[in-house]
């Protein structure tokens, strides 16, 4: 039975939609003059029959998720309903002027001010009154739509025609979005005498997401956006530096939360203020926003001191190649540095890693490091401020040069040879020795090999020429030159 009934509300879903899809009259969202239409009449207890076309519910094409935990049912709103009692009734309820659906064989339920979750409830008990062995469904089909007013520092400003869902920012976004001078956090909403029933902060919403800070509004309010009065660059240990609107009574730490809130390293302790008189005169102070801090009001800058400002340092280059600064202890050393550097791993070339210093007369001078006695206790060597730290990578290829077919570089296989890297660059070419080669290691030193000889890590194999076909080419000069010789003769002896 309740597998059924899952495909009976799925078809009958189906059919609304397909009912919407052929012409429901809807408003779009816009700057029209919305038509007046007949509000729908609420139907009354009939016997189920076959679903005919004009029944069909008109579903409204949402541009958003409608959340029903949220949204506040009011009269013009229209309900999808169906209630499931051996047979199914689908009706299409209008929320009336007076704020109740007339449900039928119940009765008028109160829907104005409840969220579309609470009126569920609310029918379900209703219902559950008159009948035991049911289930009900309702949803939004289509949202109230109002004229709403958005002015100030808007691109746009003007009337819109808004859906009950919509929020502040989306209408202002519909407006062309902020100008350059607009407040984004005392954004008023304005209720139908003109007064502000709220202040809206925008920038909450867009930083903590907090949906209180990006309210719906009811018909008859309007939005205005203010012109924005206060603004302090926040500059230095923060996450976000930049220039933010302060609100009237605002903490400095608070404004400091706007952007972002302070880095780890911040030195909160002494924060430079930079404030303003109302003749224009900056005074600049250090200020403790460890705890209780004063208001932002003639405030022009925060400048937040990192605590690691002035602390001697070392550059470091790791294997992958990333770069990272690293604050030194006092009388570090790389016994001590080195842990925090570098995970030794496969990729590590622990014998290959360098310390590059200057000396008291500028010149830099250059350190080989062997991390593996570093590590032992066997080497160590003090770091200082400028220091660069690099750690090189093990070099897990071989290449191969010459008289071969493809030329390249191939991974490193530590049980392979020579003829099987010769055999990756796609064998030998014409007039290449496979038993003639010449192996650099990765410092550049030559020596000779052959196809069943060793290679190891970053080096290369190059393959010679075979002498017999340096006598081949040596021979075809030698002939061509000839050729040429007699042809000279030829022509001066006519």
């Amino acid at each position: 039975m309740g597998r059924s009934r899952s495909w009976i509300v799925l078809g009958a879903v189906s059919l609304l939609a397909l009912g919407a899809s052929r012409g429901a009259a809807q408003l779009p969202p816009g700057r029209e003059e919305p038509r007046e239409t007949t509000p729908a009449r609420p139907t009354l207890p009939t016997t189920t029959v076959a679903p005919q076309p004009s029944r069909y519910f008109s579903v409204e094409a949402h541009e958003i998720a409608v959340d029903p935990a949220t949204y506040i049912l009011g009269p013009q709103d229209v309900l999808a309903f169906m209630l499931l009692l051996g047979e199914v009734k689908l009706e299409r309820l209008p929320v009336l002027p007076e704020g109740v659906v007339l449900v039928p064989g119940v009765g008028a339920v109160p829907a104005a001010g409840r969220t579309l979750k609470e009126f569920r409830e609310a029918l379900r008990q209703a219902l559950s009154k008159r009948y035991r062995d049911f289930e009900v469904y309702c949803y939004l089909a289509e949202a109230r739509q109002f004229r709403v007013n958005v002015t100030g520092e808007v691109r746009e400003p003007g009337t819109l025609v808004a859906r009950a869902y919509e929020r502040v920012s989306e209408l202002i976004e519909r407006a062309g979005g902020f100008t350059d001078a607009a407040s984004r956090r005392r954004i008023e909403i304005r209720d139908p005498s003109g007064g502000v029933r709220t202040l809206v902060d925008l920038d909450a919403y867009y930083r903590r997401g907090e949906g209180a800070a990006n309210p719906h509004l009811a018909p008859g309010e309007a939005v205005f956006v203010p012109v924005r009065q206060r603004r302090v660059d926040i500059v230095g240990a923060v996450a976000r530096p930049g220039a933010y609107e302060s609100l009237p009574g605002e903490s400095l730490r608070a404004l400091l939360e706007v952007a972002g809130g302070p880095m780890p390293q911040a030195d909160l302790a002494e924060v430079s203020v930079d404030r303003m008189d109302a003749q224009g005169v900056v005074r600049v102070e250090l200020m403790d926003l460890t705890g209780n801090s004063p208001t932002a009001d003639d405030v022009v800058r925060l400048s937040v001191r990192s605590s690691l400002l002035g602390k001697a340092r070392v550059f470091v280059t790791l294997p992958d190649g990333r770069r990272e600064t690293l604050y030194l202890s006092d009388r570090e050393t790389l016994r001590t540095l080195v842990p925090r550097v570098v995970q030794i791993d496969p990729n590590t070339a622990l014998h290959d890693a360098t310390l590059a210093s200057r000396d008291s007369t500028g010149k830099q001078e250059e350190v080989h490091v062997d991390l593996a006695q570093v590590l032992s206790g066997a080497q160590d060597h003090p770091v200082h401020d400028g220091d660069v730290f690099s750690v090189s990578g093990v070099r897990d290829y071989v290449y191969v040069s010459g008289m071969v077919a493809q030329p390249g570089r191939f991974p490193y296989r530590a049980d392979w040879e020579v003829n099987d890297y010769i055999g990756q660059a796609g064998g030998t070419a014409p007039g290449g020795n496979r038993d003639h080669v010449t192996i650099l290691s990765a410092d550049g030193n030559p020596r000779s090999g052959k196809r069943g000889s060793d290679v190891g890590r970053g080096e290369t194999v190059h393959v010679n020429r075979s002498t017999g076909s340096k006598m081949v080419a040596a021979l075809g000069v030698l002939t061509s030159v000839s050729a040429l010789v007699i042809s000279v003769v030829a022509l001066t002896t006519q």
